[in-house]
Formats: C-alpha cells, structure tokens, sequence
C-alpha cells in the first residue's frame, strides 16, 4: 500500500497546495505581460503621433512654400496678384496675404495641414527693368488686324483679338474676350483673367521729373545731322525730318507732337551702353516715310515712345517706319504699310498691309537708366510665428 492510499484509508483529502501556486503563477505573469504591453503600447502611440504630426507639420510648410513661390513668380511676370491669395492642393489650402512697402512687397504665406499651421515671410525689393512678356499687349480697345499684318510672338489682349485677310500670330494668343480671324500658330485662350500694364502712372511722372530737370525749351524743328538734346522737357513740339538726326543724351519730355518723317533719325547717345532711353510724348506721334529710333548701338540697348495720348491715333507708325517699344497705355496706336516693331503696349492696336511686330526675348527684361522693376529680386525668405 502507498502513502496516498494510507492518507485516503486515515481520511484525509488530498493537497491543493501546488495546483494554487500554479493559478497565482499565471495570474501574477498575465499581470506583469499587460503591464509591460502598456508601457510600451503608450511610447509607441506618442512615437506614432509624432512622427504624423512631423509629416503634417512638413506637408503644411511645403504648402506655404508653394504659396509663397506661386506668388512671386506671378510678380515677377507681370501677372495679377490679389492682396489675398488663396492656392488649394490635396484637400488643404493656403493663403498668400500680399503688401506694398517702402521698397518693394512683403508676401505672407500661411497654410495648415492637419492643425498643423506653418507660415513664411518673404520680403521683396524692386529689381532693375521693365518686363515685356508679350509682343502686343492691349487694354480693354482690343487688338485688330488685317491685310498680311502680324506678330512675330505672343498677344495678350485685355479686350479682344480679331483679324483678317491673311493675319497672323506665330506664338500663343491669350484674351480676356474673343479671339477670331486670326491664323495662330500657338495656342488660343479665352476669358483670361485681365493683366496689369507694366509701368505705372507714377514711375511715368517719375521720368517727366528727370526731362524737367533738364531744363525746358521751345519746339524744337530741326535739320541736319548733329543735333543733341536731353535730358529736356520741350514745352510744345519736336519735328524731324528729311534724313535729320537727333542724339538722345537723357529723358525727353514732349507736351505736344513728335513727328518724325523721311528718314528721319532719333537715336540714345552711346554713353547709354546697354540701358535704354524714354520718350515721352503728351500729344501725337507720327513715324513714317523710313523714319526710326534707336539705341545706343549696343547689344540690348532699346529705345521706348511712350505716349500719354487718350486719342484714337495716339501713335502713327506707317511706310517702312521702324521703331522698338511703344507704350500708349491711354489711346490707340495704328502701325500700316511695312511698318515695324518690336514690342506694343497700347490700350488699342490697330495693324494693316503687312505691318508686323518680332517680338525679342531682350524686352522681357529692359534696364532704363531710371525706372521700375521687371521683376522682384527676394531680399529675406524666413519662417516666422
């Protein structure tokens, strides 16, 4: 017979001891098992939560970033800008809020992403230049032509572009109205939204203060082939004509016509270099009959009739009559008969019988003596609070 036999026979129940200690065992491991899981579930949740909002926070930053350059690029082409802007991607937004400064713009770009707001500060000053994106660029007169008239470049209207008879554009035509009659060799777009013109009315007041420093004189007729003026501010009309020269040495300021006809000559002094001159006229300008403007001789150097005419031929250009960069804001300008150019910026644009315009890629970028900007140079790009 056994022990537990023996136990059994005396009455006496079995021990219990070590299946308890077995039970207590687990419980005290299971215990420990949770405890140590949710200590290292919590690290790992905080851990996963930074790292999204880290992700979120860089998504946000890059977002802001994107405001920012979609801003100072529109700037510095001569686009648009509202003092709010506001560029959706991927579900979030963000807003570009722009101001004016003594110097040039400051652009905020504020987005969030998740909650998670970044923001950066660019600060921009006027650079050197005044931009010419486009070959032609009209006010809300529109752009019309006919006759094998053409552009040798983009268009940009703020009315509408229509043509006939054989015209043509060879780049892209881009209008806030209709673009109709017109053999365009780029692409057509419609309803654009309406640009600015690239020289303000005080930058031009500016120039007519530098003529004016110059000193004042009469009208001026002249003849012969030696004759230098500016920088001046002729009170009343500047007449060349039958093969006479004028050399430009500063801003000229005329309050009343500018005719220049048979072969007649206007050209920058060679002291310009690679900068380029102003003429600005009150009244109405005329080219005809082989007449041209010049620059300095220089690579790059332009001359600019600028007129602030409200007439409907606030400039005439016509008969083998060649210029550069003609700026009437105000009025219309008519180019006829062989005339050429290489940048218009009108209210309204007249072009017939074989009258074209060759955009330069020069012109996106002129350097005046004096002037505004084309473009923004980025003087601090920071993040701030």
């Amino acid at each position: 017979m056994n022990k537990k036999q023996i136990n059994l026979q005396a009455g006496q129940a079995p021990r219990q001891d070590s299946g308890q200690a077995m039970m207590i065992a687990t419980i005290f491991f299971l215990i420990i098992s949770i405890t140590i899981i949710f200590g290292l579930a919590g690290p790992i949740t905080r851990q996963q939560k930074i790292v999204s909002s880290l992700l979120f926070s860089r998504q946000s930053y890059f977002l802001a970033e994107a405001g920012l350059e979609d801003v100072i690029f529109r700037l510095d082409n001569g686009m648009s800008v509202g003092s709010n802007e506001v560029l959706s991607l991927n579900g979030s937004s963000v807003t570009t809020v722009t101001t004016d400064t003594i110097d040039g713009k400051e652009v905020v770009s504020e987005s969030s992403v998740a909650n998670m707001l970044r923001k950066i500060e660019a600060t921009l000053i006027i650079g050197a230049g005044v931009a010419f994106h486009y070959g032609i660029q009209t006010g809300v007169g529109g752009f019309q032509f006919s006759n094998n008239a053409g552009v040798n470049g983009n268009v940009y209207s703020n009315g509408s572009i229509s043509g006939s008879n054989g015209a043509f554009i060879t780049g892209d035509a881009v209008a806030v109205g209709s673009v109709s009659g017109v053999n365009v060799g780029g692409q057509i777009q419609t309803g654009a939204t309406s640009e600015s013109f690239p020289i303000s009315d005080t930058q031009i007041t500016t120039w007519k203060d530098e003529a004016l420093a110059g000193g004042t004189v009469d009208s001026q007729s002249l003849s012969g082939t030696n004759n230098v003026l500016g920088p001046k501010k002729i009170q009343g009309n500047l007449n060349l004509s039958n093969s006479s020269q004028l050399t430009v040495n500063g801003t000229l300021w005329i309050t009343g016509n500018l005719t220049l006809s048979n072969n007649a000559i206007l050209r920058l002094s060679s002291s310009y270099g690679a900068n380029d001159g102003i003429i600005i006229v009150d009244g109405v300008s005329t080219l005809s009959n082989g007449s041209d403007l010049y620059g300095s001789g220089t690579s790059g150097s332009y001359i600019m009739l600028l007129s602030t005419s409200s007439s409907s031929g606030a400039v005439v250009i016509s008969n083998n009559a060649t210029a550069v960069i003609i700026y009437a804001p105000n009025g219309t300008v008519q180019l006829s008969n062989s005339a050429l150019v290489k940048q218009i910026t009108a209210k309204t644009i007249s072009l017939s019988n074989n009258a074209v315009i060759t955009y330069e890629q020069g012109l996106a970028s002129t350097i005046f003596t004096s002037g505004p900007s084309g473009g923004y140079d980025i003087d601090s790009w920071k993040e701030v609070e």
